[in-house]
């Protein structure tokens, strides 16, 4: 459940948003390189995904930047019928023009359960987002005690222990202080195309002005950290 302080947080946070509505034009060139060798897309316990994406905007319209991200996650089995991953990300975006800007819509955000669980969806730091962000995350993951004819739960179902970490800012200095940090453990489920995860998260460390979400957390997606 969310506390009063949390909607205030997030009332707080609307109306900084609701300061940058209006028109921009955006033209950019964008190229993504992606290398993935794991054994299955949405819960691998093996191989390893690469990813990297430049952009670059300022041909016409309001926005002048370059943007760099890179994400890299390593899979890997171990005993007992344990696997292992250890997912990496990281963004930058540089202004180019000093008459021009970078508008929420292309800034980096940070929190929830897809990157640091434990936080409400881009919970951590900055409303508006920032030009810099890092992630990292390492997890366990076992198959339930169910042999995989039982209802399918050993085939779809497995038990995640978790530990994150990440930030949010403008410059290095900001990423480099009061990195946000939690832990959990949960349940991660196959359905159809998606991943869903329920998990019991605990900040272990994080800032005042953070939405934090101490306890169950549900999350559905394709791409987790």
């Amino acid at each position: 459940m969310e506390s009063k302080n949390g909607t205030k947080q997030w009332y707080q946070r609307r109306v900084r948003v609701r300061e940058e509505f209006g028109h921009h034009l955006k033209c950019a060139l964008r190229h993504m390189y992606v290398r993935d060798t794991r054994d299955d897309l949405l819960v691998p316990t093996q191989g390893s995904r690469h990813m990297f994406e430049t952009e670059l905007a300022g041909f016409l319209g309001d926005v002048n930047h370059v943007k760099v991200s890179a994400e890299s996650q390593f899979n890997a089995r171990l005993i007992l019928g344990y696997s292992a991953a250890l997912s990496i990300r990281a963004g930058m975006i540089h202004e180019l023009g000093d008459n021009r800007r970078t508008w929420i819509t292309d800034k980096f955000f940070c929190g929830g359960p897809g990157s640091v669980r434990g936080f409400y969806e881009d919970g951590i730091g900055r409303p508006l987002g920032g030009t810099i962000h890092w992630g990292a995350g390492f997890s366990l993951t076992r198959n339930l005690p169910f042999s995989p004819h039982i209802w399918g739960l050993g085939k779809y179902m497995r038990v995640h222990h978790f530990a994150n970490a990440g930030n949010v800012g403008s410059c290095k200095d900001e990423l480099i202080k009061d990195p946000r940090v939690s832990v959990g453990s949960g349940l991660i489920m196959k359905i159809a195309n998606f991943r869903m995860e329920i998990n019991y998260a605990v900040p272990i460390r994080h800032q005042p002005d953070d939405v934090v979400n101490h306890g169950l957390q549900f999350g559905i997606g394709i791409n987790f950290m």
